[in-house]
């Protein structure tokens, strides 16, 4: 392939990140309609820019006849159809590991607010509860069982952030991990009957949909907190939201959706619940040294270099 290429970011503000670009990236614009902009410019792009919330499946790919590269600027990778893309030699290459510490800032924030009680007491001021009533109890943080679902690079870092309110960490996954010195659950009920919190990092695919399904949520119980920041998928979105109407769990913080982007209307009315747009791992510091490795990867791969991050 010739060292120039002409690139689609799926986000219209996306190439904003690339401040220094070389000159022989074209930028394929987007108007206010990309699907309309794919359809009309769709056999021109040979490089796709990328996040993790676009569903690159064969219905998608198959409007870019001449893609040569998927560049996605997120770690995660399952929303990209790889073996379409085997088949079609497209190169895949990602961003991994580079957000994980800003992910588990917004999963232990949410999680230490629904143990605070913060979204309730904040409820109950606005209510003008507090002239009526005591407000909220709560139970200490010292102590408490929290348990972590999923312990790679993101579940990692959560430790490193609950250790200081001297919680009692708990944890499971597909499989024991020997150097973790802190206590391996052998079952994800078993994790949920024991904990009074579910922080949920796993990674995403066929193995995790659902992972998270009435079953756990139950044995979570009702003075259970469920923090979620890896996929949507991974948990029964309609399952949780009849939990927490019902009370049987007793709140829940989300980062990530099914489907996203979510209605509002879906949560109209749903209990102690912390919202936020699948933004856990978007700051400017990480977004910018993503996009850093994304040009890199491209330029690498233009050169017939070998990528960085290569996922195929």
């Amino acid at each position: 392939m010739k060292n120039s290429a002409k690139i689609l970011a799926m986000h219209p503000d996306m190439h904003t990140l690339f401040p220094n670009k070389p000159d022989h990236w074209e930028f394929i614009g987007i108007g206010a309609d990309v699907d309309q902009t794919i359809a009309e410019k769709g056999d021109g792009v040979e490089i796709l820019l990328s996040a993790s919330i676009e569903k690159l499946d064969k219905e998608m790919l198959d409007c870019f006849p001449n893609l040569k590269m998927i560049a996605s600027i997120s770690a995660g990778f399952s929303n990209i159809d790889l073996d379409i893309c085997k088949a079609r030699k497209i190169a895949v290459t990602n961003a991994p590991g580079m957000n994980s510490g800003d992910v588990a800032d917004v999963a232990v924030t949410m999680m230490t607010s629904l143990l605070l009680k913060i979204p309730l007491n904040h409820d109950y001021i606005m209510s003008d509860s507090w002239v009526t009533k005591a407000g909220p109890l709560r139970h200490s943080l010292r102590g408490m069982p929290v348990g972590i679902v999923g312990l790679g690079s993101i579940g990692m870092e959560v430790v490193k952030r609950l250790e200081p309110f001297g919680v009692d960490i708990k944890w499971w996954g597909p499989r024991p991990k020997p150097e973790i010195t802190f206590p391996y659950v052998d079952s994800l009920g078993e994790l949920a009957e024991q904990c009074r919190s579910l922080i949920v990092c796993c990674r995403p695919d066929q193995s995790t949909y659902h992972l998270i399904d009435q079953e756990i949520l139950n044995q979570l119980g009702s003075d259970g907190m469920l923090v979620n920041v890896s996929r949507g998928s991974v948990v029964d979105e309609p399952a949780l939201i009849a939990a927490l109407k019902s009370g049987s769990i007793g709140g829940a913080g989300l980062d990530v959706f099914d489907p996203e982007p979510t209605n509002s209307s879906r949560w109209k009315d749903v209990p102690n619940v912390i919202l936020s747009p699948h933004q856990g791992g978007s700051t400017y510091e990480t977004l910018f040294a993503q996009a850093q490795l994304v040009q890199d990867n491209i330029e690498n791969f233009l050169n017939e270099k070998p990528l960085l991050s290569s996922v195929l």
